[in-house]
């Protein structure tokens, strides 16, 4: 199965949205090419994943399930992001379906997720992934 990130969406993001659009393609190829190198380069130290049953996993959790391949992503899709963005802070509300393998399990997962950046030193960090998020406004 070829491991791509796929847009569905018209790409015609600019300036400072294209800037954050970028890191969310960014994490989703490293995702589905597990470059777990790549990964702590884009996720703050505070970054949390909220899963959408609620529990939350920190980045070193997170990095570790899919270095010991108890998570493994093979494709990602994007959905219509809405994307807001201040001088230090961002955030993203899209669908990401992700085509995954659980423990052996394959499956797709539809994922309304919300994804906070912050601006440090004039990079963009994630600190949040909400995949149990309710899709509502950018809060």
């Amino acid at each position: 199965m070829a491991k791509k990130v796929r847009l569905m969406f018209d790409d015609d993001f600019k300036d400072k949205e294209r800037e954050v659009l970028d890191k969310l393609i960014d994490l989703q190829k490293a995702l589905i090419h597990k470059d777990l190198h790549c990964l702590d380069k884009l996720f703050d130290d505070s970054f949390v994943l909220i899963r959408g049953s609620g529990r939350e996993e920190t980045k070193y959790e997170f990095l570790t399930d899919i270095k010991e391949d108890v998570l493994h992503y093979r494709e990602s899709k994007i959905e219509i992001p809405s994307i807001k963005v201040t001088d230090e802070k961002a955030s993203i509300i899209t669908i990401v379906d992700l085509r995954t393998c659980l423990l052996g399990v394959q499956s797709i997962w539809n994922l309304d997720s919300k994804f906070v950046l912050k601006k440090i030193d004039g990079e963009w960090y994630f600190v949040k992934w909400d995949t149990s998020y309710t899709p509502k406004d950018h809060n």
